[in-house]
């Protein structure tokens, strides 16, 4: 017998979780992964389209606007601030060294392969060698560097020693492969770097050839207005593809030079500031524009008098990426299964409120650095002390291939809750759903959705992940992969953690 009371997943068909079901979560996810929405890249029209049918999903399902005098809010949404700048196409980079000025020109030079942030300054640099941070196997390349605000150069590939692998052959064999770029991407990009530049090696070189990849400079781009001091929301930034002439310019004259690596092995390596190296980006800027994206908020009020004013919060990110093939990327898994799964969670909440009030968001720009759910957290529509918990639902229904047999889901989480956080989740999974799941609160991934903008600020959260699987963030990420019973169950799982968070009479804060 459980320690506690909770809705049995056997219950009759009237009972809300019930209503969580394949057919109503194959409409939302085909709907929001259609080409017709074009990848819901924010900011778009399409983008703005999706945003509505949230926003009429929490109408219809009983859901009231948010309103507070603070916070943007207006109806069911929330405008986050933005500035939109719109820039000329010339840039150029000037490489400033002990042995003099060098100027490097876009597009000849170097390319841009991901980035929402133009830094308008000049920026030290920092090699950071592999860019791989695995303490636990005694390596770890940010140990004794400070790479927050500056260009960090980053090797592709993994360190080898006397002809052998530095780690374990399995970890080995993830960072020399296309996905390992992506392994050590989210690390850096936590650490606040300005811009990060990619030096490839030659099996890498080969997959991405620089004449043959095109550069991602947008005309147009959106900084994000929120606060950006501490727990101000991650700023993406400029991932930049070099050529070799570039990366031997950096390193002249320095005390120890990478470009050589494949032939000298590491016998020397160490990652360092570099002296006397700067790099500013030359650009010009035609035009600057107030504008704001959406984030959709509706609420189920709490019935206790005592509580109604605590909240619980379950959100997924409604905004997906634009492929630099020109592709759509549909984001049927990332994130339209945990959009689909939150209207599903709140039509169900709403059935049956619970004491405490339940607050549904379907973020904006998640993919830009978790600015939507930054916003909403501390832009004030809440007090933040009233946020007992976050529920986030980022990738509900996939499995990876390394799960295929038992299916199984992750719970990911901020390390601080993995003593307390995974025997509550587990004691209401086994007394209902039973869904296989991982617990791991050390996961490359783990602080790389919304959930974060919670735990930054104090606030227990955990999210539901499907695994990095081969259409992240990919063309291929498309309705009809999506294994609709996992998605469900997950969702009836997640409405039953939000129940019991929702009725408790205090909500513990879950840290060690």
């Amino acid at each position: 017998m459980s320690s506690f009371q909770i809705i049995s997943a056997q219950e009759t068909e009237s009972s809300p979780i019930q209503s969580i079901t394949e057919a109503e979560m194959r409409d939302h996810i085909f709907f929001l992964a259609s080409d017709y929405l074009g990848g819901r890249v924010a900011p778009s029209a399409e983008y703005e389209i999706a945003a509505q049918y949230v926003a009429s999903q929490f109408v219809s399902g009983g859901l009231e606007p948010l309103k507070s005098d603070s916070g943007n809010m207006s109806g069911y949404f929330q405008e986050v601030p933005y500035e939109r700048l719109v820039f000329g196409k010339e840039a150029t980079w000037s490489l400033q060294s002990a042995t003099g000025m060098k100027e490097f020109t876009h597009n000849e030079d170097y390319k841009i392969l991901e980035g929402r942030y133009m830094p308008e300054e000049a920026m030290e640099v920092v090699f950071a060698g592999y860019g791989i941070h695995e303490p636990d196997h005694g390596w770890d390349d940010f140990e004794n560097i400070d790479i927050k605000g500056k260009m960090v150069v980053v090797m592709a590939g993994a360190p080898m020693k006397k002809g052998k692998a530095v780690l374990p052959d399995s970890l080995h064999q993830q960072y020399n492969s296309m996905m390992g770029l992506q392994m050590k991407a989210m690390p850096v990009i936590e650490q606040g770097p300005a811009a990060i530049v990619l030096m490839l090696d030659k099996k890498t070189s080969a997959m991405i050839p620089f004449d043959r990849i095109p550069s991602n400079l947008s005309e147009e781009m959106y900084q994000y207005l929120g606060s950006t001091g501490n727990n101000g929301g991650m700023r993406i930034p400029m991932v930049y593809l070099v050529k070799d002439e570039v990366t031997r310019s950096m390193f002249e004259g320095q005390k120890y030079d990478p470009v050589n690596i494949e032939e000298d092995g590491i016998k020397k390596y160490k990652t360092y500031q570099l002296e006397d190296v700067s790099i500013e980006t030359r650009f010009s800027v035609l035009d600057r524009a107030e504008v704001s994206f959406k984030n959709v908020v509706g609420i189920v009020k709490g019935t206790d008098p005592e509580l109604s004013d605590q909240f619980i919060t379950v959100g997924a990110h409604l905004d997906h990426v634009a492929h630099p093939s020109g592709q759509v990327a549909n984001g049927a898994d990332d994130d339209a299964s945990g959009s689909a799964g939150v209207m599903e969670i709140a039509e169900a909440v709403a059935q049956n409120p619970p004491r405490r009030s339940v607050v549904f968001i379907a973020y904006t720009a998640e993919e830009m650095g978790l600015q939507g759910s930054h916003y909403f957290v501390n832009a004030g529509p809440l007090a933040i002390e009233e946020i007992k918990f976050n529920v986030n639902l980022d990738m509900i229904g996939r499995t990876t291939e390394e799960n295929k047999e038992t299916r199984s889901h992750y719970v990911l989480a901020d390390s601080k809750y993995e003593s307390k956080l995974v025997p509550f989740i587990s004691e209401i999974n086994e007394a209902t759903i039973q869904y296989p799941l991982i617990f791991d609160f050390h996961h490359m991934y783990s602080g790389s959705s919304d959930h974060a903008s919670y735990a930054d600020a104090g606030i227990p959260a955990f999210f539901f992940f499907s695994g990095s699987h081969k259409d992240l963030h990919m063309p291929g990420d498309d309705a009809d992969k999506i294994e609709y019973d996992k998605a469900v169950k997950i969702s009836q799982l997640a409405y039953l953690i939000t129940m019991k968070l929702a009725n408790m009479d205090e909500v513990p804060n879950f840290e060690e």
